[in-house]
C-alpha cells in the first residue's frame, strides 16, 4: 500500500534500505511503496496534506517498531540475536526491524527493557 509522504525542508530526503533499495521524497511528496515507509518516518519523511486520519494511525512509530522488535528478540532466545557480551546484534535487529538502528539507540532500548524484567 503507498502512502504520500513529503520531506520536512526544502531539501528532497534520501531513504536507503538495507535491501539495497532507495527512494528520493521531494518537498512536494511522491507516493511511497509500503517497503520504504518505516525508513521514511525514521528520517523524519512526514505525511502529505490530505493523508486521512486511518493513514496517520497506520504510520509506525520508530521506537514503538524498536521496542517491539527488541522484545520479540528477548523472548525468542535465538542465541545469533545478540553479540558475545549481551548486546543486541544490530544486523538482526535491523533486519528484524526493516531499517537501520544504531547502536546508542539499541542499548538505550536494550537497557530499559532488561530492567523492566
Amino acid at each position: 500500500m503507498t502512502k504520500r509522504f513529503r520531506s520536512p525542508t526544502d531539501t528532497p530526503l534520501h531513504v536507503a534500505l538495507t535491501s539495497g533499495h532507495t527512494a528520493v521524497i521531494p518537498p512536494e511528496g511522491i507516493d511511497l511503496p509500503q517497503v520504504f515507509q518505516r525508513e521514511a518516518i525514521a528520517r523524519g519523511a512526514l505525511l502529505a496534506e490530505g493523508a486521512t486520519d486511518e493513514d496517520k494511525t497506520q504510520v509506525l512509530n520508530r521506537a514503538l517498531v524498536v521496542r517491539e522488535t527488541m522484545q520479540a528478540m528477548i523472548a525468542g532466545g535465538d542465541k545469533d540475536d545478540f553479540t558475545g557480551d549481551g548486546k543486541p546484534n544490530l544486523m538482526r535487529l535491523k533486519s528484524k526491524a526493516g531499517f537501520s538502528v544504531s547502536r546508542e539507540e539499541a542499548d538505550a532500548v536494550f537497557a530499559e527493557l532488561t530492567k523492566q524484567e
